[in-house]
């Protein structure tokens, strides 16, 4: 017999479950017993299917089930998570003339991830740290800006203009997320300064 050639797996799967008969059986066989491959395959799918027919294991729930599968449902647009960069920031900006050369008690920072820009804007007020801003880019319904740190955190919700004011938090290191519908923008390095 040729043993170059083996069994396709349907084959041996059909012969293993007992769905073979004739000629085309004694043929397959004939293969087996000269083919330590074929042989292998076909032992370990007897092993698996008297491992199936003995199985008592209660199924899962209905609901669970449905539950898993609305939780492994791949939705038309899957979370992204970007790192935002910055672009600008105002105490590093060289000065310009007129009014913007004017100082100011608050400091501004832009960050671009993609296509979102985050226009924050840094004031310290009470001796803590108030940032405030926008998200510029379409679409932030439902959104949530996020600092977080080892001095504390602050969470709030974007209004219709994708702006925000967070609570005041102590000066420190800290991230910063802004969480919407298909995106999360993470700034992961975030100082601020009393």
């Amino acid at each position: 017999m040729n043993t170059s050639r083996h069994i396709s797996l349907e084959t041996l799967a059909d012969i293993a479950d007992e769905r073979m008969a004739g000629a085309a059986l004694s043929a397959a066989m004939a293969h087996v017993s000269a083919c330590s491959a074929c042989n292998e395959t076909l032992h370990r799918l007897r092993e698996l299917l008297l491992t199936m027919k003995n199985d008592r294991a209660a199924d899962a729930p209905r609901d669970v089930l449905l539950s898993a599968i609305k939780i492994f449902s791949a939705s038309p647009s899957p979370l992204r998570r970007i790192v935002a960069i910055l672009t600008f920031d105002s105490r590093t900006a060289s000065p310009a003339f007129g009014v913007r050369s004017l100082r100011t008690t608050s400091r501004q920072m832009l960050y671009t991830a993609q296509e979102t820009d985050l226009d924050l804007r840094i004031t310290v007020q009470n001796g803590e740290c108030v940032v405030a801003g926008q998200i510029i880019r379409d679409g932030c319904a439902d959104g949530v800006v996020e600092i977080s740190g080892a001095n504390g955190s602050s969470k709030a919700s974007l209004n219709e203009l994708c702006e925000f004011t967070l609570p005041g938090v102590p000066a420190g290191n800290y991230s910063l997320t802004v969480r919407m519908l298909d995106v999360e923008i993470e700034i992961p390095e975030f100082e601020l300064k009393g």
